[in-house]
């Protein structure tokens, strides 16, 4: 009995790691959705980072069982161009998407026909996605990136220009890898920040200033405790193949409850 108990709580343990797996694939994998998306409308950095944290604070309640990765994804970014002031048109976000769809799937790749019935299911399902994003956020839409605080923190870290250049680059990179996690919705932007930036200086092998009394990241409001979290969620990221997407199936309904036995 012992035995079989324990061989049933293994089983469950490996099957809850597969479940956080999967989740974690999935959620890596729409984020680097809205990344090649933004690229291939040319927006800013920054739509693309607002809308990959719309996502996690979307599926930090949601489930993905419910709701296509692949069509919140496309919902974020389509919110994010008009909070960031980057507007694009309905129909070129569906054109993209649909582009990257078809290249996913082995096809060949062909525009998308406005008067199809392709493009109302996809026009559908952006405008579903937006709603339930503008519902499950509350309307509170306002995002603050770590990118904004890089060449303050380089150059006072820093005055050799070539140094700041070099440690700036490799910050901003690491952050933009950062953003496929759910770092963003965990950590302040300053922490994040701080990570990047000390992550990048071990890369380069750039010693930055230091004091027994304050380490540099407090300055910044940051703790080492968390900037070890963040580095740690974003380098596991790098060991993980490539995220693809999975179909997952609906969770099912409840059970009707019992009927009341007769008085």
């Amino acid at each position: 009995k012992r035995r079989s108990h324990s061989a049933a709580a293994g089983g469950r343990g490996q099957q809850m790691d597969r479940d956080d797996d999967i989740i974690v694939g999935q959620r890596t994998f729409g984020c680097e959705l809205i990344q090649q998306m933004a690229i291939l409308l040319k927006l800013p950095q920054v739509g693309a980072a607002t809308a990959q944290v719309m996502f996690h604070r979307f599926y930090a309640k949601r489930s993905l069982k419910k709701f296509d990765v692949r069509h919140v994804a496309m919902g974020a970014l389509f919110l994010a161009t008009k909070v960031e002031e980057c507007p694009r048109r309905v129909r070129d976000v569906l054109n993209v998407y649909n582009h990257l769809e078809q290249k996913r799937v082995g096809a060949t790749p062909v525009p998308l026909n406005v008067f199809s019935h392709r493009y109302e299911k996809l026009k559908e399902k952006l405008i579903r996605a937006e709603r339930e994003l503008l519902k499950e956020l509350g309307f509170i839409l306002y995002c603050e990136h770590p990118h904004k605080f890089i060449l303050n923190y380089v150059q006072l870290l820093t005055t050799n220009k070539e140094v700041s250049h070099k440690l700036a680059q490799h910050a901003w990179n690491f952050i933009n890898d950062s953003q496929r996690t759910n770092v963003c919705i965990k950590f302040a932007p300053e922490v994040i920040c701080c990570a990047a930036v000390w992550m990048a200086a071990r890369v380069l092998q750039i010693k930055l200033p230091s004091s027994s009394q304050q380490p540099w990241w407090e300055i910044f409001g940051a703790k080492k405790a968390d900037m070890d979290a963040v580095c740690a969620t974003v380098t596991s990221l790098y060991s993980r193949p490539k995220a693809h997407y999975v179909q997952l199936e609906p969770e099912p309904p409840p059970l009707p409850a019992p009927a009341p036995a007769p008085a």
